[in-house]
């Protein structure tokens, strides 16, 4: 590999490490609600199961 290339190499490694870095960082201090709600199956649905509880 010629001088030229192993620094044009390096560079594009500095600038790829450099834009993962940031995009982490941004997504790790990026801030995100959500709720889960779940409701309570019918008893019909019971009959569907495998498993007798």
């Amino acid at each position: 590999m010629s001088k030229a290339s192993k620094f044009i190499s390096s560079k594009v490694l500095k600038g790829m490490a450099n834009a993962a870095e940031s995009s982490l960082t941004r997504e790790a201090n990026s801030t995100s609600c959500g709720m889960i709600y779940q409701p309570k199956a019918p008893a019909s649905l019971k009959k569907f199961s495998k498993i007798e509880k």
